[in-house]
């Protein structure tokens, strides 16, 4: 009998348990900014600043995040993948930055077309309707936030 009740405490502090990480995970929220770091003879090296912040009372593990730059749903650049997991402990925030590197300029210019990208190699101020794409794993769930931003020169 004592078996069955044990048995039973147990499932129950389990099941509420990982309730309360899947209801954690789904509470975090998370900031993207991207901004032009470097101009070279390649194309353009992007860098994103991501923010993940944890709301709640308990700790979460989160894969390095992956970052993709979209431009009218067609991929600008992309981060590289890091097979890392990192620690949020509760009501606290970690800040990540992350490097971009973009296609070559020959496909900058079939995306972007040949203005914006003289515009971007002379240095003179444009303003860019970009997506970002942020993709983890929280607890072993899946994580992805979109965002509309504007890249600015």
């Amino acid at each position: 009998m004592f078996k069955w009740i044990a048995g039973g405490l147990a499932a129950f502090f389990s099941i509420r348990y990982l309730s309360r990480l899947q209801r954690a995970s789904s509470n975090i929220t998370s900031r993207i900014r991207v901004r032009i770091h470097k101009i070279n003879l390649t194309g353009i090296e992007l860098k994103a600043e991501v923010q993940v912040q944890n709301p709640n009372p308990v700790s979460l593990q989160l894969q390095h995040p992956f970052v993709k730059v979209l431009f009218k749903d067609k991929l600008l650049g992309s981060s590289t993948i890091e097979n890392t997991t990192i620690e949020i402990s509760e009501n606290s925030q970690k800040n990540f930055e992350i490097h971009i590197q973009s296609a070559g300029w020959l496909t900058l210019i079939q995306l972007l077309g040949t203005k914006v990208v003289s515009d971007i190699r002379s240095g003179a101020p444009i303003q860019l309707k970009i997506q970002t794409q942020m993709i983890t794993r929280v607890n072993g769930l899946p994580y992805e936030q979109l965002d509309n931003i504007i890249l600015q020169l």
